[in-house]
Parts: C-alpha cells; sequence; structure tokens
C-alpha cells in the first residue's frame, strides 16, 4: 500500500479530527451559552423595591395577602440583590396558603438558585418541606 492510499499516513486525518473538535466545541457554546450577568439595577429602582418591600411586610403583617404578593411580585420584578429574593420566599409562602402548589414551588426554586445565601439556604428547606 503506497503512502497516497495509506490512511494512517494520511496527513490530513488529524487536521480533520481538530477541526470536528473545534466544530463539537463551537456548538456545545451555542447550545450552553455562559450565564448572562445582569445588569445591574440603579439605585433608585433599589430604594423603590425596598419601599415596596417594606409595604409588602406591613400588608403581610396586617393578613392582606393580596396587597402583600403585589408588593412582593414589583420587588421581584424589579430584581434588586438585597430585596428581591426574600420577595421570592413571602411569595412562595403566599402562594402554599392559597395551595398554588406548582406557584410556590417556582417561587423556591427561584430564590435558591439566587446569589443571597441565607435565603436560597431558606428557600432550600421550604422545597424540602414540599417535597
Amino acid at each position: 500500500m503506497s503512502s497516497d492510499t495509506d490512511p494512517a499516513s494520511d496527513p490530513s486525518g488529524p487536521r480533520h479530527a481538530v477541526r470536528n473538535h473545534e466544530a463539537h466545541a463551537a456548538i456545545a457554546r451555542s447550545l450552553h451559552p455562559p450565564p448572562r450577568v445582569p445588569p445591574p439595577v440603579p439605585l433608585r429602582l433599589r430604594a423603590e423595591a425596598d419601599a415596596y418591600f417594606a409595604g409588602a411586610m406591613y400588608a403581610y403583617a396586617d393578613g392582606d395577602l393580596e396587597g402583600a404578593r403585589l408588593s412582593l411580585l414589583t420587588v421581584a420584578g424589579i430584581n434588586a440583590p438585597e430585596s428581591a429574593p426574600a420577595a421570592m420566599i413571602f411569595l412562595g409562602v403566599i402562594a402554599c396558603r392559597h395551595r398554588e402548589f406548582a406557584q410556590a414551588y417556582m417561587w423556591f426554586a427561584r430564590a435558591s438558585a439566587g446569589p443571597d445565601m441565607h435565603w436560597a439556604l431558606v428557600a432550600d428547606e421550604e422545597l424540602k418541606r414540599m417535597a
């Protein structure tokens, strides 16, 4: 067998393997992009989220669960890192009280995946209790 027809001595073999590896890596990167870092929340919105959260806690303490839920949804929508995880926990608790367990699971799972370790641990405990 000459070197022209011998696949083991073909110089294009390894080069194709490298190209295939690069192609597979590019496909993997496109299917699983790195997590997007959210833009920072402006200070005015953080202050607004804190005010909504304080109002939600007053409403929750007074037994106005619907008013608390609406304020907490606003806090979760603003997504301020200081108040959003706690808002998600309380949204999960309110959903449990209304027997909306799928929604409660979603809120606890979101809080569990968040950056605040305290509220992530609280969410993990709530998820264990729901299981």
